[in-house]
């Protein structure tokens, strides 16, 4: 059975299996459609269901084959379910040892298992249980197990630990994704007085994203410029902001948005920003550096696609002269006098002024 909590008292989700021979009923119950032949002795799809708001939530099932002896017959069973959005503490998740051929002996076949998730950030209590590690050869004789590699007795030593009989592994403390996204671990089972050595079986743990990181922009303030003859369209800055969550999930997703211009003249909405690639352009026309020659615009960066975390910086945009302005005589009649017999005299002295940018080509 796939669990979905709404939070909205919802009994009963639409699922959809990413493999068509099983289906999931609206209950959660996962059934087969049309026999099935587990060549490697397990299956792992993903189902998925969404929430009222829309967003689609995915979890990973994993059938396995395990034979049960009944009236001589062998019989193939669902078993452990896992999700690598939400952990489960089901005292049902056991990882198992490669079953030997017969006999108290070295197992000569390792077993790679599927990478289990565990959130970040998690609350406790610690130590929280994640799964129990266990051995065919239990059965026959008492076995004693312990794990090496990272975060056992590698750093960061004591993240998790195994309780040596009972084979269930914990780990001891929050996690944090941005700091470690993955431990591989390496479980050992022996038994106790007798001659039993499983060989060791890899364990990875993958440390899933909580949004716990605003974004942040690379810079604050930003500095561009876009000539005042722009036309509507021209992209002519880009603003950028990082974000250490997950760039695969949400989490990491930035939007960018333009909350206000400064001065709003001759218009409010001069520029508009990508909210994808934070590219600045022109929005529409009025630009006039002669007015108005520098702008102040108020950005703001959200991570989980626009509706996460939000940080405000600012982008400062100077306006360039274009050739726009003529040359004005400041006065279009002179009426002067001159002295007689004197060459190369100053007859009258013209003034000119032109709007454009003092000391440039305009």
């Amino acid at each position: 059975t796939v669990i979905f909590n709404a939070c909205d008292g919802r009994t009963r989700t639409l699922f959809q299996s990413s493999d068509k021979r099983f289906d999931v009923n609206t209950d959660g119950t996962v059934t087969l459609k049309r026999r099935v032949t587990l060549h490697e002795g397990h299956k792992v799809f993903s189902v998925d269901a969404w929430d009222s708001s829309g967003k689609k939530h995915t979890v990973s099932v994993r059938v396995e084959r395990v034979h049960h002896h009944h009236e001589d017959h062998h019989m193939d069973t669902v078993m452990n379910i896992s999700s690598p959005q939400t952990f489960s503490h089901s005292d049902d998740l056991v990882l198992m040892f490669p079953k030997s051929s017969s006999g108290l002996k070295r197992a000569k076949r390792g077993w790679v298992i599927p990478p289990f998730s565990i959130l970040e950030d998690g609350k406790g209590p610690f130590p929280q249980k994640l799964h129990q590690i266990k051995s065919d050869f239990d059965k026959e004789a008492q076995m004693q197990y312990r794990i090496t590699g990272e975060g056992a007795d590698l750093e960061p030593n004591g993240t998790f630990i195994i309780d040596r009989l009972s084979g269930n592994l914990f780990v001891t403390r929050p996690l944090d994704r941005e700091k470690k996204a993955s431990y591989r671990l390496i479980a050992h089972a022996t038994g106790v007085d007798v001659n039993i050595v499983e060989t060791p079986m890899e364990i990875i743990v993958n440390v899933m994203d909580q949004n716990d990181n605003k974004p942040v922009f690379t810079q604050n303030p930003f500095s561009g410029s876009v000539t005042e003859a722009a036309d509507i369209g021209h992209e002519f800055m880009t603003v950028t902001a990082t974000d250490a969550d997950d760039p695969e999930t949400d989490n990491g997703v930035i939007s960018y948005s333009i909350v206000k211009q400064d001065p709003e003249l001759p218009k409010p909405n001069l520029f508009i920003v990508n909210s994808v690639t934070g590219g600045i352009r022109v929005n529409a026309l009025g630009l006039d550096r002669e007015k108005w020659s520098r702008y102040t615009v108020l950005i703001t960066a959200t991570d989980r696609a626009g509706e996460g975390y939000v940080t405000t910086g600012t982008a400062v945009i100077t306006v360039t002269d274009s050739n726009d302005n003529a040359p004005q005589f400041e006065q279009t009649t002179h009426t002067v006098s001159v002295p007689e017999n004197k060459v190369e005299a100053e007859v009258a002295r013209l003034t000119v002024t032109d709007g454009d940018e003092p000391g440039s080509p305009a």
